[in-house]
C-alpha cells in the first residue's frame, strides 16, 4: 500500500473511531429511552455529519466561499422557528468579502457575524450584526454587505460590519408569517482580491475536515441536549422568560431583537396542554415546538407552529393554541406528531414590549 493509500485509509479509520463517541449521547440517563426519541437521535447524530463536513470543507473555502442553506427539513436541530430561512458562508475574518444579493420580500432579516460556530468551535460569540432596519437597499430591491476589518478609502461606507481576525462565519436569517407568499432574498459572496479557482482537493485537507466534522458531531449534540435538558429538568408545562442578555453563557448564536419564553411540555396520552395569553400588538411573535433533539417537530408544514398572522384570535384579542399529540377537536392545535413531550419556544420580537405571561393548563381530551 503506497503512502497516499495509508494516509487516506487511516483518515477514514480515525473518523469512524471518534464518531463513535458521539453516540454515547443516546445512553445519557437524562436521555428519554422511548422509542421515537431514540430512532430521532440516531437519525440526528446521521445528519450532524453532513452539517459538519459541509461546513468544514464542502463551503469551508474561506478565499471561494458560498452561501448556503444551513437548515432544511433534514438539516436542523438548534431550536430553529419555522418561521425562519437560515444561510451561511465560511469566512476568514482577517479578509475582505463582498456580500450581495437580492432583497426580496421577507419582512425581517439578519446578517451576524460570529467568532466560532458553535459546535465547530469551542466558543463562538457575536462580532457584529445588522437587521432590515438598517440595511441600505438600492431602488432596483438590491443590496451590497461589506464584512471587513476597516474600509479602505475606496469603499464607500454604506453596509459593512467590522469583522475581527476570529471571525468565521456570517449567519443570515429572513423571518416571515407565511412563506407559501413570501419571496426569499438571494445571497452571492465573494473574497476581495482572491483570484482563479478553487485549488484540487488534498488528503490533509479532507483528513482536516474529517476531524473537524467527527469533533462538531459529539461536542453539538451534547450542547443542545444539555440546553434542552435543563428545561426539561425545570416544573413541566410552564413558561419561563428567557431573557437572552442575561444567560450569555445558555443562549449561543442568538439572534439580535429577540426575547424568549420558553418551557417543557409533558404529557400523557390522553392529555393536551392548552396554552393562552394576550399579546399586545407587534411585528412579530411565534410559538415553536421541537422534540427532545431540538429539531422543529414539522418545519417545512407548519403543523407544530403559529405566529401573530397565522394564529385564531378569541374576540378579545387573546390566544389559545392547543399542543397534543392528536386533533383536540379545537382550534390553533399544534401537532405533536406523536411526541409527549418536548421543548416550547415563544419568540417575541422586534418591540421593546414585555413579553407577555403565557399561561399553560393540562386538559383531558374527549
Amino acid at each position: 500500500m503506497n503512502d497516499n493509500k495509508q494516509t487516506s485509509v487511516q483518515a477514514w479509520e480515525k473518523f469512524c473511531e471518534d464518531l463513535k463517541r458521539a453516540g454515547s449521547v443516546l445512553a445519557r440517563p437524562a436521555t428519554p429511552d422511548d422509542e421515537l426519541t431514540q430512532a430521532e437521535g440516531l437519525r440526528k447524530l446521521v445528519r450532524m455529519i453532513r452539517m459538519g463536513f459541509e461546513a468544514s470543507l464542502e463551503y469551508g473555502n474561506t478565499d471561494h466561499p458560498e452561501v448556503y442553506q444551513l437548515v432544511t427539513a433534514t438539516t436542523l436541530g438548534e431550536g430553529e422557528t419555522s418561521d425562519s430561512r437560515y444561510y451561511q458562508a465560511v469566512i476568514d475574518g482577517s479578509k475582505s468579502y463582498r456580500l450581495r444579493g437580492t432583497r426580496g420580500e421577507a419582512p425581517y432579516m439578519e446578517f451576524t457575524v460570529y467568532a466560532g460556530k458553535i459546535g465547530l468551535d469551542a466558543t463562538s460569540a457575536q462580532v457584529g450584526a445588522i437587521t432590515e432596519r438598517d440595511l441600505v437597499v438600492h431602488p432596483d430591491g438590491t443590496f451590497d454587505l461589506l464584512l471587513a476589518p476597516e474600509l479602505t478609502p475606496q469603499q464607500q461606507a454604506g453596509n459593512w460590519i467590522r469583522t475581527t481576525p476570529e471571525s468565521t462565519v456570517v449567519f443570515i436569517r429572513q423571518y416571515a408569517h407565511d412563506w407559501s407568499r413570501t419571496q426569499g432574498a438571494t445571497f452571492t459572496i465573494e473574497c476581495i482580491g482572491a483570484s482563479g479557482d478553487r485549488p484540487p482537493l488534498t488528503i490533509a485537507e479532507v483528513g482536516h475536515a474529517m476531524q473537524r466534522t467527527s469533533a462538531y458531531v459529539a461536542r453539538s449534540v451534547n450542547i443542545w441536549a444539555a440546553i434542552v435538558d435543563q428545561r426539561r429538568a425545570a416544573e413541566p408545562n410552564r413558561f419561563f422568560v428567557f431573557e437572552v442578555e442575561q444567560d450569555p453563557d445558555e443562549s449561543p448564536e442568538m439572534p439580535t431583537g429577540h426575547r424568549f419564553s420558553s418551557g417543557y411540555f409533558r404529557l400523557a396520552p390522553n392529555q393536551a396542554l392548552l396554552v393562552t395569553f394576550k399579546p399586545a400588538e407587534v411585528p412579530y411573535w411565534g410559538l415553536d415546538t421541537t422534540n427532545y433533539w431540538f429539531e422543529p417537530i414539522s418545519y417545512m408544514d407548519h403543523r407544530s407552529h403559529f405566529n401573530n398572522r397565522t394564529v385564531r384570535y378569541e374576540p378579545d384579542g387573546s390566544v389559545r393554541i392547543v399542543i397534543a399529540a392528536r386533533d383536540p377537536g379545537m382550534p390553533n392545535w399544534i401537532d405533536t406528531r406523536g411526541h409527549l413531550e418536548g421543548p416550547m419556544i415563544f419568540r417575541w420580537s422586534r418591540t421593546a414590549l414585555p413579553v407577555p405571561d403565557i399561561a399553560a393548563q393540562l386538559i383531558t381530551l374527549p
